[in-house]
């Protein structure tokens, strides 16, 4: 969440295709949520499975689109860093208190319309400490107030750390031991996991639905999916992805031959091991040991690769995607990212009741399936423009005015 939760950068800072970036991130993780929702539109399991089969194979990216999330956190540190970094590099300290209040006023003015819109619906509980101070994530995901939010959770989580990792980095050396240690980390955690429940990796998803391992399930997202540890080298790639930009900015220029198609083949590969696998398909026994495999790696190459794409597009060695990223269309949906990652869903709730309904359906066609994205998206643009304008902006420049 770039855009959903940094302010702007500074000027010698911004990448028009940065905002491309955040964009199509955005525009993933609605698309996901788009198709995921729609099962519960549907009485089984089955009903839905056989949905998801019926997207044409060029949509079947949609079913990883919660890999969206994984780009803007790369983002989130590449962006932080980046601003903190030139800021040390400058004064030679990191004014935090002046970091955590911009952090504040980007995040919470918005946040708090949110969780007072669930509030109407559920009521007034003792969750809110946890969603507010961000260790919902910790704790069952019964007590996260907006169950899509954990993702906000892992954010401030990393705003918590950040001005401490920064200070720590005196060196490249240093900060490619942290990241890593920070990429072992992921691994580890999931090795660990994995041992210890195996049936995570010897069923996807759908398997445990259809067999009503509920509690298998839960077990995925809270250790597997939401938890800091495997999330923690998407940031700490981001890192170092600035780090180089600001260090190596004339060998980077210099990139080209045969040493710019190498990289460019190792972000495909990166970019591309996470989706040799549908998590929420039928595992066969030759599958499984490629998902294993995935659920241990996936996350860290995947955040690699798009490490690296940002550090080639900086260096303008991409000129072509860099070209279609920079597309003037994509800048308001960057902007009005955070906004839209918050509400989405009511959109997507709207555009179920205009294109299916709200009665319980064995089937769904594509056509609609494309209705309610359509109405998710252009829906929750518009909402972000007037959040944009109402709330966000007035609070990042009052944060300026009154912290510098």
């Amino acid at each position: 969440m770039t855009r959903a939760t940094q302010t702007p950068p500074e000027p010698g800072l911004r990448m028009a295709e940065l905002d491309g970036i955040r964009a199509l991130a955005i525009l993933l993780v609605v698309s996901f949520h788009s198709w995921y929702f729609l099962q519960f539109l549907m009485p089984t399991t089955e009903a839905f499975l056989a949905f998801s089969d019926s997207l044409p194979w060029l949509l079947g990216f949609i079913r990883r689109g919660d890999l969206g999330v994984d780009i803007f956190f790369v983002l989130s540190g590449y962006l932080l860093s980046s601003q903190l970094f030139k800021k040390r590099m400058k004064s030679g300290h990191i004014n935090v208190k002046r970091f955590y209040a911009h952090r504040f006023f980007r995040i919470y003015p918005l946040y708090f319309i949110a969780l007072l819109l669930a509030f109407i619906d559920g009521g007034i509980t003792w969750k809110i400490l946890g969603n507010l101070l961000a260790y919902n994530i910790w704790t069952d995901a019964a007590n996260i107030i907006i169950p899509w939010t954990w993702s906000l959770s892992v954010e401030l989580q990393f705003y918590a750390l950040v001005p401490l990792l920064i200070l720590l980095v005196r060196g490249g050396k240093t900060l490619a031991m942290l990241s890593t240690a920070c990429a072992l980390l992921t691994v580890g955690w999931s090795y660990w996991i994995l041992t210890a429940h195996p049936q995570l990796a010897s069923q996807s998803l759908i398997d445990l639905k259809l067999a009503g391992k509920d509690d298998d399930i839960a077990l995925f997202y809270k250790y597997l999916y939401v938890a800091m540890p495997v999330r923690l080298s998407q940031f700490t790639f981001g890192m170092a992805g600035a780090w180089v930009v600001l260090h190596y900015a004339t060998s980077l220029s210099k990139i080209g031959g045969v040493t710019k198609i190498m990289l460019v083949i190792l972000i495909l590969l990166g970019a591309g091991l996470p989706l040799v696998h549908n998590p929420f398909t039928n595992l066969t026994d030759t599958y499984r040991p490629i998902v294993y495999f995935e659920l241990l790696f996936g996350r860290v190459t995947f955040a690699a690769a798009i490490a690296l794409m940002i550090v080639l597009l900086h260096a303008n060695t991409l000129p072509r995607l860099k070209n279609f990223l920079s597309l003037r269309f994509l800048e308001p949906i960057a902007r009005f990212s955070f906004s839209m990652y918050l509400f989405h869903p009511i959109f997507i709730y709207l555009g179920i009741v205009a294109f299916i309904g709200t009665d319980k359906t064995e089937t769904i066609s594509v056509l609609q399936y494309a209705g309610v994205v359509s109405v998710a998206i252009l829906g929750s643009m518009l909402f972000g423009f007037i959040t944009w304008h109402v709330i966000e902006r007035p609070a990042i420049r009052f944060a300026r005015k009154k912290f510098g």
